[in-house]
């Protein structure tokens, strides 16, 4: 050992052991970076992609702080259960990491995700179930139906005839906004009329159903809970030439460029990339979420042709316009 010290040789071998355990730990490290790149699947009801892209956005942004890709996949229709449910399938067969679901049957995909028992996080947004059990990121349903139906009753006359589309009740998000507004105007208004399908058209594609409405019913408001049934109720009206006082919950584009022409009287609308976003940090890392996120709520606010471009709303309506 004298000869070694004497001669340098001791630390010119730390030397090299240094240099090999720096290695060694650098190779560990980058395998160990790689082997924990996750996947995430986005599983959404209807056959848009676009229609869910700030959903998409905000869960993408989360993903990236969490080493983690996310793939949205839709359906061929908005109420095939058993449709999303082969997907869910397929995709934990595939090895994916964490799925977000935005449930076209709030019971049954909550009850299949029960008895399956998937051993990944499995998260809702938009409409979830308490079968279900796991959290689910959407913003409070019954309030927003009581706050349109609130406004419903602040802006129109006590002898108003109001139509109320129920359409995909099956979410359970839909359910809680017709009981929000159901309940604020009750005896607040001259008529309620639903407009609900029954066995003879149950299977009649709803703009075809609300012509047939609009055509045999007369009214001064019609309400709408969600995206398809709100862009159907546009569509009819245009093909029938006619117009009508339109209360809505919704986010699609067609939504608020008729809130832009005043087809739309009130749009309640929701901040779906901050729904995406806590979605996949809760998915991918329920410790930091729990520290940073856990009383967050998901924005919402009534819009109006004059108030659509105040700063707080605009961001809400546009938030990828620079």
């Amino acid at each position: 050992m004298k000869y070694l010290k004497e001669n340098g040789s001791l630390p010119a071998i730390a030397s090299v052991v240094v240099i090999v355990l720096v290695v060694i730990i650098f190779m560990a490290t980058g395998r160990t970076h790689e082997e924990k790149h996750r996947h995430v699947s986005l599983i959404v009801y209807g056959e848009d992609s676009e229609r869910w892209e700030n959903l998409r956005q905000g869960a993408e942004l989360a993903c990236g702080e969490n080493n983690a890709d996310i793939n949205i996949l839709t359906m061929s229709s908005e109420d095939d259960a058993a449709e999303q449910k082969e997907i869910i399938d397929r995709e934990i067969e595939d090895g994916v990491d964490a799925l977000i679901i935005a449930a076209c049957n709030s019971n049954e995909i909550g009850t299949f995700i029960k008895d399956k028992k998937p051993k990944i996080p499995v998260v809702f947004v938009e409409t979830g179930s308490e079968e279900a059990g796991d959290r689910c990121f959407s913003p409070d349903d019954y309030r927003m139906g009581y706050e349109l139906g609130e406004e419903i009753v602040a802006k129109e006359s006590n002898i108003v005839t109001v139509s109320v589309v129920f359409e995909n009740s099956e979410r359970q998000s839909v359910a809680l906004r017709e009981k929000g507004l159901m309940d604020a105007i009750e005896g607040k208004v001259g008529r309620v009329i639903k407009w609900e399908k029954n066995e003879a058209v149950k299977n009649a594609n709803t703009r075809t159903f609300i012509q047939k409405e609009l055509v045999s019913r007369a009214t001064d408001v019609i309400v709408t809970f969600d995206n398809s049934t709100t862009d159907a109720l546009m569509d009819a009206l245009e093909n029938l030439n006619k117009s009508s006082k339109v209360y809505s919950i919704a986010t699609s584009d067609k939504a608020v460029y008729n809130l832009y022409n005043k087809r739309i009287k009130a749009l309640l609308y929701t901040n779906e990339y901050s729904m995406g976003y806590l979605a996949a940090i809760y998915a991918l890392d329920r410790p930091y979420f729990q520290k940073r996120y856990q009383d967050e709520v998901i924005d919402h606010r009534i819009v109006r042709k004059e108030n659509m471009y105040d700063e707080d709303n605009q961001t809400l309506l546009f938030p990828f316009v620079d």
